[in-house]
C-alpha cells in the first residue's frame, strides 16, 4: 500500500492571520530544506483537534503535549520533531509555557481566588493549557478552602471538596471562542494557553482589550511537532535536523523572528510524563 500524502497544521497556533502565515512560512521553508512535499491542511473548530492528529501523513504537526504523553502511554507512539522555545524573555530559551487566569477588567479582580463563586469557562478537556493545567491549580485552591472551611457548599462527592463556582460551562472549543464568552458576560474566569496569548498580543492585540491577567499556572513542557506512528522514522528525522538548525542562518532566523521563535530544541518525550502525574489533578477530576 503506497504511503500517504505528509500533511501538517498549525490550527493550534494560528492566534490570528499574520501568525497563521509566519507559521507556514517558517514550517514550509523547513520541508522545503528537508525535501520534503507536506501540506498544510485546514482543520479548526467545530471539527476536535484530536481528529487531526488521527490522521496519516501527519508530519511536522502541532501537537498538546497532554495527548502527546497519553498517546504514548497507550502505545501509540508519535514521533517527535522538535519543540519552541518561544522569543520572549520569560520563556528563558526553554520549550516550555503555561497558562493564564483572565477575567474582565471591569470586574476588578486581580487574583483567580477573587473570581470564586463567579461562572467559570473552559475550552476542552483533551487540551494541557485549557483544562489540565488550570484543572491543578484550581484543585489547590479546593484543597485549601476544604481544608479552612471558606465559603462555598459541599456537593458530597469527590471526597468533599468544596464547589468553586456557581457554574462550569464548556466545551469553548477554542480560544477566540472562550475570549468572546469572556468579553461578551457568558463566563467571568477562563484560563488560556499563554503562548496563544502572548502570539495574540503581537499580531491581534484588540483582541484582548478589556481582559486582564489575574494568575499562572506552572511552567509545563510546551506543545510539540510531531509525526504520525504511520510516518517513515527517517522522514521524521530529516525535518527535525533541517528545524533545529533553522536558527544558524540568517534566512532561517528571520521566518524564527518573524514567527517569535528563539530557536527549535529538540523534544525530549520523557520530559511530558510529568503531564500524566496530574491527570487526577489531586483528585478534583472536574472545574465545578
Amino acid at each position: 500500500m503506497p504511503a500517504a500524502p505528509l500533511i501538517t497544521s498549525t490550527r493550534m497556533y494560528d492566534a490570528a492571520p499574520a501568525a497563521r502565515a509566519a507559521w507556514h512560512a517558517l514550517l514550509g521553508e523547513g520541508h522545503r530544506r528537508a525535501g520534503l512535499r507536506v501540506a498544510f491542511v485546514e482543520h479548526g473548530w467545530p471539527t476536535p483537534i484530536g481528529e487531526l492528529w488521527q490522521r496519516p501523513g501527519l508530519c511536522g504537526a502541532f501537537m498538546c503535549g497532554w495527548p502527546y504523553a497519553r498517546a504514548l502511554r497507550a502505545g501509540r507512539a508519535y514521533a517527535a520533531v522538535a519543540a519552541v522555545a518561544p522569543a520572549w524573555p520569560a520563556y528563558g530559551d526553554l520549550a516550555r509555557y503555561r497558562s493564564e487566569f483572565l477575567v474582565r477588567e471591569d470586574t476588578g479582580w486581580t487574583r483567580v481566588e477573587d473570581a470564586l463563586g463567579s461562572r467559570y469557562g473552559w475550552m476542552v478537556r483533551d487540551s494541557q493549557s485549557g483544562w489540565n493545567a488550570p484543572r491543578r491549580r484550581l484543585a489547590a485552591i479546593a484543597r485549601e478552602r476544604g481544608e479552612c472551611g471558606e465559603r462555598g457548599g459541599r456537593d458530597g462527592g469527590d471526597g468533599g471538596d468544596p464547589r468553586l463556582f456557581q457554574e462550569s460551562k464548556g466545551p469553548y472549543g477554542n480560544p477566540r471562542g472562550l475570549l468572546q464568552a469572556l468579553r461578551q458576560g457568558e463566563i467571568d474566569l477562563t484560563a488560556l494557553d499563554g503562548w496563544y496569548l502572548d502570539l495574540l498580543r503581537a499580531h491581534d492585540p484588540a483582541a484582548l482589550a478589556g481582559i486582564r491577567t489575574v494568575g499562572w499556572t506552572d511552567w509545563t513542557p510546551n506543545p510539540l511537532l510531531v509525526s504520525g506512528p504511520d510516518v517513515d522514522p527517517e522522514t521524521t528525522s530529516r525535518l527535525s535536523r533541517v528545524l533545529l538548525a533553522m536558527h544558524e542562518d540568517a534566512g532561517g532566523a528571520l521566518l524564527l523572528r518573524q514567527a517569535h521563535v528563539a530557536r527549535f530544541v529538540a523534544a525530549d518525550p520523557k520530559s511530558y510524563e510529568v503531564l500524566l502525574d496530574d491527570e487526577d489533578a489531586g483528585h478534583y477530576p472536574e472545574i465545578r
